[in-house]
């Protein structure tokens, strides 16, 4: 690996912060007003590391050309802001692979640090996901991030896991130098990790912090941001708190914010909506998205909102 990738990887540590983008509620157009002060935000409480990506970022209510405004956009401001930032962006979710080299290439135009790419396409056997990271790694020279999650099954049936082989396959290509874990599936979690942890900047998915905790010891060294995405200094401050060994902060931001947030808020009515609701009440964005996601009901948005209110969040960042 060079040293240049080797440089960008020994930043992906401690927490991640994936950007969810703004819309207009009445035009639907991108709000870059409120996506700017966001990032701002992020980074005036510490956030080192932006990710602009598929599901969070809304690329599927995008066309290609608003996906490489919006990803210039945060790569610009977050350089801006700091040259040592570490920026990701991706490339759609549903595309061929002539498309995700475009994307590739611009993400290394406008100065990203790494592409994320996904592979939505049905899955039908290793050869056909290797070949399609292949081409894209040998078409570029900016550092590639692995967006592992379950495949859809070419063959039938349930979604189906990467196969561990193609991970160690794909994870010996010369740019790839990070992966997000989005398995949701422990032991596969806990297998990819042993696997990669000595190769690759791990960056676990779909749990916020608790499922971190449960990952760190084995060698994941980040998390994507779950609470973090409304309150940034929850975050930072669950980081610095570990690194200080105050180890009770940690456990009442997991037991007294994120687990409640998840539980009466994400189990309920789907973490896109929830997420929405809680930027809105924290005064970041409009919970409005692009049709045909719509945002939830005021009865429903007003329920999460008191829960949201009773949430520590000004105390715990006192604490650390």
């Amino acid at each position: 690996m060079s040293n240049y990738f080797q440089a960008i990887q020994n930043k992906i540590k401690g927490p991640v912060f994936s950007i969810l983008t703004p819309f207009d509620p009445v035009t639907e157009e991108i709000d870059y007003f409120s996506l700017e002060n966001y990032v701002q935000k992020i980074y005036s409480s510490g956030g080192k590391v932006f990710y602009v990506m598929a599901y969070n970022s809304r690329y599927s209510q995008l066309t290609f050309e608003e996906i490489k405004e919006l990803n210039a956009f945060i790569c610009k401001k977050v350089k801006e802001l700091d040259s040592n930032n570490i920026v990701i962006v991706a490339d759609p979710p549903h595309c061929s692979t002539k498309v995700s080299i475009e994307f590739a290439q611009h993400a290394e135009r406008i100065g990203a640090d790494m592409i994320s790419l996904i592979v939505r396409e049905r899955f039908y056997f290793e050869d056909q996901i290797l070949k399609h990271f292949e081409m894209i790694n040998n078409s570029c020279n900016i550092g590639i991030l692995i967006h592992e999650m379950p495949f859809l099954n070419g063959l039938g049936g349930p979604p189906v896991n990467w196969p561990l082989t193609l991970l160690d396959r794909v994870a010996n290509l010369s740019n790839v130098i990070a992966i997000k874990e989005d398995a949701k599936d422990d032991n596969y979690s806990k297998d990819a990790i042993s696997l990669l942890k000595d190769r690759l900047s791990v960056i676990i998915s779909g749990g916020g912090k608790s499922q971190w905790l449960r990952f760190t010891d084995l060698g994941c060294q980040a998390w994507l941001n779950g609470i973090g995405v409304f309150e940034p200094k929850i975050a930072t401050t669950f980081w610095n708190s570990w690194n200080n060994n105050q180890k009770y902060v940690c456990d009442r931001i997991v037991k007294e914010i994120e687990a409640p947030f998840f539980e009466h808020g994400v189990k309920k009515y789907g973490w896109h909506l929830t997420i929405k609701v809680a930027l809105e009440h924290f005064g970041i964005m409009s919970k409005h998205d692009r049709m045909p996601l719509m945002p939830l009901p005021i009865s429903e948005s007003n329920n999460l909102k008191q829960l949201f209110d009773s949430f520590p969040v000004n105390e715990l960042i006192q604490k650390a």
